[in-house]
Protein backbone atom coordinates (compact mmCIF):
# COMPACT_ATOMS: atom_id res chain seq x y z
CA UNK A 1 0.00 0.00 0.00
CA UNK A 2 1.46 3.34 -0.99
CA UNK A 3 0.98 6.37 1.16
CA UNK A 4 -0.64 9.48 -0.29
CA UNK A 5 0.81 12.79 0.96
CA UNK A 6 -1.39 14.11 3.76
CA UNK A 7 -3.63 11.02 3.77
CA UNK A 8 -5.13 10.11 7.13
CA UNK A 9 -6.69 6.99 8.54
CA UNK A 10 -9.07 6.42 11.44
CA UNK A 11 -8.10 4.07 14.28
CA UNK A 12 -9.43 3.35 17.76
CA UNK A 13 -7.44 2.82 20.95
CA UNK A 14 -8.85 0.81 23.83
CA UNK A 15 -7.12 1.05 27.20
CA UNK A 16 -8.08 -1.30 30.03
CA UNK A 17 -8.44 1.02 33.01
CA UNK A 18 -7.27 -0.20 36.41
CA UNK A 19 -9.72 1.04 39.08
CA UNK A 20 -6.80 1.76 41.40
CA UNK A 21 -5.40 4.08 38.73
CA UNK A 22 -8.59 6.07 38.11
CA UNK A 23 -9.86 6.04 41.70
CA UNK A 24 -13.29 4.68 40.74
CA UNK A 25 -12.83 1.37 42.52
CA UNK A 26 -15.71 -0.18 40.58
CA UNK A 27 -13.71 -2.80 38.69
CA UNK A 28 -11.77 -2.61 35.47
CA UNK A 29 -13.23 -0.61 32.64
CA UNK A 30 -12.32 0.38 29.11
CA UNK A 31 -11.32 3.82 27.91
CA UNK A 32 -11.96 4.10 24.16
CA UNK A 33 -10.72 6.89 21.94
CA UNK A 34 -10.97 7.54 18.19
CA UNK A 35 -7.92 8.95 16.37
CA UNK A 36 -7.26 10.48 12.94
CA UNK A 37 -3.61 9.82 12.14
CA UNK A 38 -1.32 9.95 9.13
CA UNK A 39 -0.93 6.81 7.03
CA UNK A 40 2.20 4.93 8.04
CA UNK A 41 1.85 5.74 11.75
CA UNK A 42 3.06 3.02 14.13
CA UNK A 43 1.39 2.00 17.37
CA UNK A 44 4.25 3.63 19.31
CA UNK A 45 3.66 6.94 17.48
CA UNK A 46 -0.10 6.70 18.08
CA UNK A 47 0.42 6.23 21.82
CA UNK A 48 2.85 9.16 21.94
CA UNK A 49 0.46 11.42 20.00
CA UNK A 50 -2.43 10.38 22.27
CA UNK A 51 -0.46 11.28 25.40
CA UNK A 52 -0.17 7.64 26.48
CA UNK A 53 3.65 7.58 26.64
CA UNK A 54 3.49 6.00 30.10
CA UNK A 55 2.01 2.76 28.71
CA UNK A 56 4.94 2.25 26.30
CA UNK A 57 7.27 1.52 29.23
CA UNK A 58 4.72 -0.90 30.72
CA UNK A 59 4.29 -2.67 27.36
CA UNK A 60 8.08 -2.99 26.97
CA UNK A 61 8.27 -4.45 30.50
CA UNK A 62 5.35 -6.86 29.77
CA UNK A 63 3.24 -5.31 32.53
CA UNK A 64 0.68 -4.51 29.84
CA UNK A 65 -0.27 -6.48 26.75
CA UNK A 66 -0.72 -5.04 23.26
CA UNK A 67 -2.99 -6.31 20.52
CA UNK A 68 -4.66 -5.16 17.34
CA UNK A 69 -8.15 -6.60 16.79
CA UNK A 70 -7.42 -9.25 19.44
CA UNK A 71 -4.17 -10.45 17.87
CA UNK A 72 -0.72 -9.87 19.36
CA UNK A 73 0.79 -6.59 18.19
CA UNK A 74 4.09 -4.74 18.51
CA UNK A 75 4.87 -1.10 19.17
CA UNK A 76 6.55 -0.66 15.78
CA UNK A 77 3.63 -2.19 13.86
CA UNK A 78 2.22 0.15 11.20
CA UNK A 79 -1.50 0.84 11.59
CA UNK A 80 -4.13 0.49 8.88
CA UNK A 81 -7.48 2.24 8.52
CA UNK A 82 -10.11 1.00 11.01
CA UNK A 83 -7.55 -0.78 13.23
CA UNK A 84 -8.36 -1.14 16.94
CA UNK A 85 -5.33 -1.04 19.25
CA UNK A 86 -5.93 -2.68 22.63
CA UNK A 87 -3.75 -2.06 25.68
CA UNK A 88 -4.72 -4.55 28.38
CA UNK A 89 -3.42 -6.32 31.45
CA UNK A 90 -1.58 -9.48 30.42
CA UNK A 91 -3.33 -12.81 30.78
CA UNK A 92 -1.98 -14.48 33.90
CA UNK A 93 -3.85 -17.78 33.78
CA UNK A 94 -4.20 -20.55 31.25
CA UNK A 95 -7.97 -20.85 30.71
CA UNK A 96 -7.77 -24.55 29.81
CA UNK A 97 -5.71 -25.40 32.92
CA UNK A 98 -8.00 -23.32 35.16
CA UNK A 99 -11.06 -25.18 33.83
CA UNK A 100 -9.37 -28.55 34.41
CA UNK A 101 -8.67 -27.55 38.04
CA UNK A 102 -12.32 -26.51 38.54
CA UNK A 103 -13.61 -29.78 37.07
CA UNK A 104 -11.25 -31.83 39.27
CA UNK A 105 -12.30 -29.90 42.38
CA UNK A 106 -16.00 -30.35 41.49
CA UNK A 107 -15.53 -34.09 40.99
CA UNK A 108 -13.73 -34.36 44.34
CA UNK A 109 -16.59 -32.50 46.10
CA UNK A 110 -19.19 -34.77 44.49
CA UNK A 111 -17.22 -37.87 45.43
CA UNK A 112 -17.13 -36.72 49.07
CA UNK A 113 -20.81 -35.81 49.04
CA UNK A 114 -22.24 -38.85 47.30
CA UNK A 115 -19.53 -41.40 48.01
CA UNK A 116 -17.86 -43.66 45.54
CA UNK A 117 -20.27 -45.37 43.14
CA UNK A 118 -18.39 -48.09 41.49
Amino acid sequence: MTSRPGATISVESVLQVDPAMDGAGSGPGLARQQHRIAEGTTIRQLLQQAGLDFVITDIDASRLGLSCHGRRAWLDQVLADADRVEIVAPIRADAKAARARRVAADRARRKLRFGSRG
